[in-house]
């Protein structure tokens, strides 16, 4: 039951950042939902269950977007599964800080791996131009965003939770 709920929020943030990516957006740069989704689905979850959030999520946004199939799944995979394992190695006292700091830090490296991953395969990007113009303003976003979506998240698996 639970893997259903998380794929329905899974869905329903695609659907989100699809239709308000644009509202959301500053700067021209879009917060990535999904990101944070599998972030705070992975702290509430485990390491294996992360990665597999990670690779849902990764292979959604791959498929509404007009990047190359795959590269936005194998960076979330590892984002989700170091996500859960941050979160089997930490104290619950303060974990909206927490969620906040490593959405920012899992921010830049899901851009900077995505970066490498498309020079790799002989595209042309500059590393600067989009640190400077996309990566640092994405990761402020989504570490603003992060706390509110976990604090929904988790209120949405606790209201499934009571009533089954």
């Amino acid at each position: 039951m639970k893997i259903w709920i998380k794929a329905g929020i899974m869905i329903f943030t695609i659907i989100l950042e699809l239709l308000l990516g644009n509202i959301l957006a500053f700067y021209t740069v879009k917060p990535d939902l999904i990101l944070i989704v599998v972030i705070c689905l992975s702290f509430l979850s485990s390491s294996q269950e992360g990665a597999i959030i990670g690779f849902a999520g990764g292979l959604l946004k791959d498929i509404f977007s007009v990047s190359l199939l795959g590269t936005h799944a194998l960076v979330k995979t590892a984002i989700g599964y170091l996500s859960g394992i941050i979160r089997e190695r930490i104290f619950y006292q303060h974990l909206l800080w927490l969620i906040a700091i490593t959405t920012f830090i899992f921010t830049f490296l899901n851009n900077t791996f995505l970066y490498y991953l498309l020079k790799s395969l002989y595209t042309e990007y500059t590393f600067l131009t989009i640190l400077k113009k996309y990566i640092v303003i994405q990761a402020s976003i989504n570490c603003i965003l992060a706390p509110f979506i976990f604090i929904s998240i988790k209120k949405i698996l606790a209201y499934i939770s009571r009533w089954s």
